[in-house]
């Protein structure tokens, strides 16, 4: 059995994160380039969507008696990683590693894990350590979910985009920063959380579970864009096959606030706030 740590609220410098923290909803009041351990007992577990919370009882820094409540993932992104809910009892002795509240001690933290005493980590923000045996599939058609690599991954090619200085301004107003709702195509297929897919003949189904956004993609096969489509959060898709690949194009959407990701604000076009060589591969049909 691993030894738990001894301190019960040691605070530790780790690397700053080089590309910017995107989320289901604003992270800002984290401070991300710290951690912490709070060691204590789990007083309460919410198991519940957009974010799930955990509370441990412990001692604060004067000694005495305190609750600490931590921000983890939705329910979706819980069970994609293999979070036990089961290993949180209530009573449970724990140690929690935490992004710390930029606001002090008292206020809300961000579980990157929590550890109990068999040793075993459970994920929360952090990803799941533990060896997997997948199985290769047969079809496009079933249940996914991104691994939280490819998440990283999505999200630094982000980072990179060439935005324009337009785009850098509104981007620094962060409008969309703090709205828990259904994210836009395309920034909702690298969400590492769980989308189910269903091939017919005439149509494909995409169904995503965004923390508790349940959200419909339907890609039209063999038709044409109808001249009076109405722009939508997801915009209108028509699709076909190129052998074993699903090519999708999609017009018709609505301007979003975040629809680029990164707090990048997008119009019909899906474009207007990125570099010439960002709207070439983003136009106003964006194909996936």
């Amino acid at each position: 059995m691993r030894r738990l740590p001894t301190a019960i609220y040691a605070l530790a410098v780790i690397t700053p994160f080089g590309a910017p923290v995107f989320a289901h909803h604003s992270q800002s009041m984290f401070d991300t380039s710290q951690e912490i351990l709070v060691e204590g007992t789990v007083a309460r577990f919410d198991w519940v969507n957009p974010h799930m919370y955990l509370i441990v009882e412990t001692k604060g820094p004067d000694g005495k008696p305190a609750l600490v409540e931590g921000e983890g993932v939705g329910i979706t992104q819980a069970l994609v990683d293999g979070l036990d809910r089961e290993a949180l009892k209530p009573g449970t002795h724990v140690v929690m590693r935490a992004n710390p509240n930029r606001g002090g001690w008292g206020k809300q933290v961000r579980i990157q894990d929590v550890t109990t005493q068999d040793g075993e980590i459970h994920p929360f923000y952090a990803a799941n350590r533990r060896v997997r045996t997948l199985t290769p599939a047969e079809s496009l058609e079933g249940h996914w979910a991104p691994a939280r690599a490819a998440l990283g991954a999505a999200f630094g090619a982000m980072a990179r985009w060439p935005v324009t200085p337009e785009g850098r301004a509104a981007q620094a107003t962060l409008v969309a920063d703090g709205i828990c709702s259904a994210e836009p195509t395309p920034f909702i297929a690298v969400l590492d959380e769980l989308r189910t897919i269903e091939i017919g003949d005439d149509e494909v189904v995409m169904q995503f579970d965004n923390t508790g956004d349940h959200v419909t993609r339907t890609i039209h096969m063999d038709a044409a864009h109808p001249a009076d489509v109405q722009p939508s959060l997801q915009g209108h898709s028509i699709g076909r096959w190129e052998g074993e690949t699903l090519v999708i194009d999609t017009i018709a959407f609505e301007p979003n606030p975040s629809g680029l990701g990164a707090n990048v604000p997008s119009s019909p076009s899906r474009s207007s706030l990125c570099s010439t060589s960002c709207a070439r591969s983003r136009s106003a049909k964006t194909t996936s």
